[in-house]
């Protein structure tokens, strides 16, 4: 059983996680030294401060209290950008235990973009669909333990999670390879994680893409990595599942996934689908062998096990070839 486990820590005094981290120093920081409060699923939350010495020892402590719960047999780290709902601090100096509106069911319109701090509006373009650099993350002027601005550090919060939450896996568990599972990685993440390619919609359009994306991150060196099957946004219909199932079963990482409030998608929904997917799976199943051989090939030379029909086939007709793939 794998569970889903997100960084931010709901601010509640009730809340012994909370407590404790508050407590030895772990979290994020303002300029001015409170505490960084943004917003997540349980309202208001802070953010684990992977650069402060003791962050990675209150982690495995924490997750030691969990595991002696329920001892689950690995981890799903989700929402490790790391993911806010709102911009900048917006819990600073509210009532503890106060419960925000959800910002998708807000009327507030966005603060005021100070152009003039080349930290929040940097002085280059980028490709950014949202009107602030900071929406949805941890806002770039947040302060880490070594001085050093998350502007500077963004894309390593979920690559030092990974390797924090691996840390206590391989001590929890000697003798067992870890399973983890972790949305944000970054160079070097694929000797410590697995990964998937985020929300994805149910179409077309992202069945297609999927098979470039997993491309993408064997090159990066994580050669465990999968689309989510079948779509994550949007209901799926039963020809665009089938034909996903059949894609998706040779996935190096193989998951149907979708968002909470939409319509069903498990293989068994349709008696078609479910039949492509018991071909597929006996497929993938009779290979896992060869898969396995496949893994250790990508430890020991560096090669991917999804690949393009390129790398084998060195040929101008094959370099733009995204509708294909090799395992191995």
């Amino acid at each position: 059983m794998v569970l889903i486990t997100d960084p931010a820590i709901h601010v509640d005094d009730a809340y012994g996680t909370f407590v404790r981290g508050r407590d030895q120093d772990v979290f994020i920081k303002n300029a001015d030294g409170s505490l960084y409060v943004g917003q997540v699923w349980p309202g208001y939350t802070v953010f684990p401060d992977w650069f402060a010495t003791n962050t990675s020892e209150w982690w495995s402590d924490e997750l030691q209290r969990y595991f002696d719960m329920l001892p689950i047999d690995g981890m799903w780290i989700d929402m490790n950008e790391p993911a806010s709902f709102c911009t900048g601090s917006c819990g600073s100096n509210r009532p503890m235990n106060e419960e925000p509106t959800p910002p998708w069911l807000s009327t507030a319109p966005h603060r005021f973009i100070n152009k003039t701090n080349r930290m929040l509006v940097p002085p280059y373009a980028i490709n950014n669909h949202e009107l602030e650099l900071s929406d949805k993350t941890v806002e770039t002027t947040a302060i880490h333990a070594t001085g050093v601005t998350e502007y500077h550090v963004h894309n390593l919060y979920g690559h030092m999670e990974s390797r924090a939450t691996r840390d206590f896996l391989l001590a929890y568990r000697r003798n067992q390879r870890p399973f983890i599972l972790s949305r944000s990685t970054f160079a070097g993440s694929g000797a410590l994680v697995s990964h998937w390619t985020g929300d994805n919609m149910a179409s077309w359009a992202d069945l297609h893409v999927s098979i470039a994306s997993v491309f993408d991150f064997g090159i990066f060196g994580i050669p465990m990595v999968g689309a989510d099957i079948c779509g994550f946004y949007g209901n799926t219909t039963e020809e665009l599942c089938a034909r996903w199932m059949e894609l998706g079963a040779f996935y190096p990482f193989s998951r149907s996934h979708n968002a909470k409030g939409l319509a069903p998608q498990e293989p068994y929904r349709w008696a078609s689908v479910a039949k492509a997917t018991r071909r597929a799976l006996r497929v993938r199943y009779a290979l896992l062998a060869y898969m396995y051989s496949a893994y250790q090939d990508s430890v020991d030379h560096g090669w991917p096990v999804a690949r393009p029909l390129v790398f084998e086939f060195p040929s101008s007709q094959f370099a733009s070839n995204d509708k294909q793939m090799l395992i191995g």
